[in-house]
Order: structure tokens, then sequence, then C-alpha cells
């Protein structure tokens, strides 16, 4: 597992249904909050139980059998850890620090001294790791602001990443049963406790292994399995209420990405396909991003949002789609320069002190640009 080779496989083309999938579940979990505040108002905008689950859980599974797929389809065991893992921080915390120091400043003035993420400054600690929202959870002081609980989550996975797919690859049955078996005693554990599962690795593992699975031994034949996937999202949708909300999740959720590998052979036409590709892009920033922008321009705007009827509503949604998606835009091209800044001033030896220029030598360098 620590091999030398190289980890990942020559560049590959895009998966257009990875593309979607990972669109669609961004676009849900954005739907997701901005339903929130329309509950205590009886209402919400297009869906906020599909199959009898909650559209937010349906939207995270999606990115979580999205993350074990796309990994898969990159990445083969042995893979080189330090590679691996130096990709995955550079993917992750630039962009997390860069966008929680920005919204922590923001919110500061906003509420002029008293930003909405206040804690102990010990608590920076979790912060410093992105996984702030997911400690949040266990009612552990943080100065949790963005990301939510599945960053968090999602760093796990990928510190486990390599084992699982090495286990998938050398041992994929006794893998599948191994892991079955974590699940249910999870669940039962859970559940005889009250303790908050889907948060937890072991709950999500067969989400998170099944796009594994489907990448590595069924990436001919995946389409086949969309009927039985389309009649088990009829039974949850007419059947579910009342089942095991995180196994109802499970079930859903694969199932709906097994519906969506096949749909999109049929709507990759070439419209969809940069649409969809641009919101895949820019997925992450989106996501780290519209929960703040849902928070500010519900809970500390003039809009009446309460009263609005339904073309409103929708006007609303838009606007905050729009809003959200140039602020992820432009947190990314901030990154990038932060990024280019640091690489800049910390390469090399940047604790050496360099020798100032002269006077007369500035004077010369700065003729010489004029010229």
């Amino acid at each position: 597992m620590g091999s030398d080779t190289t980890v990942a496989q020559p560049k590959r083309a895009r998966l257009f249904y990875l593309d979607l999938v990972r669109a669609l579940a961004t676009f849900l979990i954005v739907l997701t909050h901005f339903n929130n505040p329309f509950f205590s108002e009886g209402g919400y905008l297009l869906t906020n139980r599909p199959f009898n689950i909650y559209v937010g859980d349906l939207g995270v599974s999606l990115f979580l059998i999205i993350s074990g797929s796309a990994l898969a389809y990159t990445y083969s065991s042995p893979l080189n850890l330090k590679r691996f893992y130096w990709k995955r921080f550079k993917g992750i915390y630039p962009m997390f620090w860069t966008a929680w120091v920005c919204a922590t400043l923001f919110f500061f003035i906003d509420s002029h001294g008293h930003p909405m993420n206040g804690g102990p400054v010990s608590s920076i600690i979790w912060t410093i790791f992105g996984v702030d929202g997911l400690v949040a959870n266990f009612h552990i002081p943080t100065l949790y602001l963005l990301g939510e609980w599945f960053l968090g989550f999602i760093i796990i996975f990928y510190l486990v990443f390599p084992l699982l797919l090495h286990c998938i690859e050398r041992y994929p049955v006794w893998t599948a049963l191994t892991l079955a078996l974590i699940y249910v005693a999870t669940l039962a554990l859970t559940s005889h406790f009250g303790i908050l599962a889907s948060v937890l690795l072991p709950t999500r593992l067969p989400e998170l292994a099944f796009g594994i699975y489907l990448i590595r031994y069924f990436p001919k034949s995946s389409h086949l399995l969309a009927l039985p996937a389309v009649l088990i999202l009829i039974c949850f949708a007419l059947f579910g209420e009342g089942v095991n909300k995180d196994l109802a999740t499970t079930c859903v959720g694969i199932s709906a990405f097994l519906v969506l590998v096949a749909v999109a052979e049929f709507i990759a036409i070439q419209p969809i396909r940069v649409l969809v590709g641009l919101v895949a892009k820019y997925s992450y920033p989106i996501f780290l991003v519209h929960h703040v922008v849902i928070y500010k321009l519900f809970m500390f705007s003039d809009i009446p949002w309460a009263e609005f009827g339904r073309a409103q509503v929708v006007m609303f949604f838009i606007a905050v789609c729009a809003v959200t998606f140039g602020i992820a835009i432009a947190l990314e091209k901030l990154t990038t320069h932060v990024v280019t800044f640091c690489t800049e001033a910390f390469s090399g030896s940047w604790w050496t002190r360099k020798k100032a220029l002269t006077e007369g030598a500035v004077v010369e360098a700065h003729a010489g640009e004029a010229q």
C-alpha cells in the first residue's frame, strides 16, 4: 500500500454520469437548506421527502457514492500514499481555510463584532483540521461556520480509502460481507443507544463501497441494475414510511444512483453536458458557501420571504443559486491566488534572509524596467 508506483492511472475521459450525479447532489443540498426556513410556514420548494427519505439525506447519499466511484475510477491499488493524501489535502484545505477566514471576517463586521461562529479560541484546532462541523454534532463547542458535518466525514473517508480500496480489490466477497456485518451492527447499536448514526463512517460504508464496487466490477453492466433500482424506489415511495431512516437512505441513495447512471446515457446532449460539467466543477465551493448565503438572505435581510407566493419563492431560489454560484467562482479564483502567493512566499529556503539591493542598484533596476 505504500508503494512508490504511480497512484493514478493514465488520465481518463470524464464520465458524464459521474458529473450528472455530482451536479444533482449539489442541487439537492442547496435545495435542502433553502427549504428549511419554510418548514415553519408548512411549505417547501419542489420536494422535501422524495421516496420517503429527507431530501438532504438523498443528496448526501449521492455525494458519498460518487466519492467512492470517482476515486475508484481514478486510482487502483497499490497507491502512493504520499501523493494521494497530498492531492486530497490540496483539494480540500486551501479553499476551506480561505472561505472560513473570509466568511468569519464578513460576519464579524456584519454582526458588529459578534460573528455567529463564536466559540472558545482553543477549538480552532477542529477548524484547522476541517472537522469542526462534524465534531459539533457531538455537542463539542467549535468555531464551525462552513462545510457542515459532511466535510469532516469526507476527510475521514479519504484517510481510510486506500485500505478500503485494497480490501475490495483483493478480497471483494469477504470485504462485502464484513462491511454488511459492520453496517447492521452499527444500525442496531445506534438505534438502541439513540446515537446519531448518519454522521458515522460505519453507517455510510455501504454507499462508499458501492461506488467502488460499481466501477471496479460492473462498469459495463450498471445499466442492467436500473430496472430493479426503479422498483426499489417505487416501493419506498409507496411503502417506505416508518422504515429505519438510515437503512432507507442507503437503499434509496444506491437505487437513485443506478437510475441516474442509466438516465445519463439518454440526456448526454451537448448543452446539458456543459451545464452539468459547470455545476460539477464548482460543486465544492458551492457546497462551502451556500449555507451561509442562504442564512444571510433569510435571517439577516429585509426580504419578506415568509409572505412570498409560489412564483416569488421560485425566483428567490433562482436568485440564491445565482448568488451562490457567483461567490463559488470568486472563491475558487481567490483560493488560486492565495495558493500561488503561499507557494512563492514559502518556496525553497524561505527562512533565509536575502541580501537587499543597494540604492543605486534599485534605481538602475527601475530604470531598466522603464525602458
